[in-house]
This record gives C-alpha cells, structure tokens and sequence, in this order.
C-alpha cells in the first residue's frame, strides 16, 4: 500500500504539473488571491453573523445572483436541489464570471449551456425564496 501510495503521488503530480490540469487551488482566476489578516477575517465572521441575524440583508446574496446572472429579464426557471441553485437562462453572454458569483457567497459555479448551477450550500432554499421574490417584484 505505500508503494503504491508514492507511486500514485508521483504519476499524479508529473501529470498535472505536465498537463497543467486544473484542479482545485490551482485555477485560472483574472484576479489575485487576496491575503487576509487575522483581524480582517475575525471582522468577516462578525459581518457574517450580524449578517445572518438581520433579515433584510438575508436577500443581498439573491440580489447579488440577480445581478451577476444578468437580471431578472435573462431568468427563464429557477429551480434547487439539496445545495444548488438551479437557473435556466435566455442568454448565456450576459453571465459574470465565476468570481462575481464567489464574492456573492457562492462555492462555485457549473455552466453548461444555458443551464447554470450555482452551488449555494445547505441555505439554497432561503436564497431560492428570496430570489424568486425578486423575480416577481420586478
């Protein structure tokens, strides 16, 4: 088992450092990673459970899938599973990228097609309430 264990680390490694194969860490993003200081995270997790006390900024993460997703005149259907926001779109162009969505609060992004998928997390039916609210208010 560890012979294998070291042979795998090692056609793994040269495979994806040879290929450039995108895995997670390693992805291709037009901005760089920002480094945090430990008093910037510890105001983050106060914004996030203030954030989360509030209802009225419940909606933003919504409001921002919104925006990035093109507006509600893009959306055709919205749909969830257990942690992903299922969205069928008119236009696929008028999409932002997958770092929009992760500033929203996304985990990640999967595109195919018209069809997007915008990974949430367990809170999915929240966001999808509220992000049909704004699709009929508008």
């Amino acid at each position: 088992g560890l012979c294998f264990t070291a042979i795998y680390f090692f056609v793994f490694r040269y495979a994806i450092l040879k290929f450039n194969f995108a895995t997670p860490g390693r992805e291709q993003d037009n901005e760089e990673a920002k480094l945090y200081t430990k008093a910037d995270y510890k105001a983050r997790q106060a914004g996030t459970v203030a954030a989360q006390s509030n209802e009225v900024q419940k909606g933003s993460k919504a409001m921002e899938f919104l925006q990035a997703l093109g507006g509600s005149e893009n959306i055709q259907d919205v749909t969830n599973c257990a942690t992903r926001l299922r969205i069928s779109v008119k236009d696929e162009t008028k999409l932002a990228g997958d770092n929009v969505f992760r500033q929203a609060g996304a985990h990640g992004v999967v595109r195919n097609g018209k069809a997007i998928q915008v990974i949430v997390g367990l809170s999915v039916p929240q966001v999808r309430e509220e992000f049909e609210s704004l699709l009929s208010s508008r």
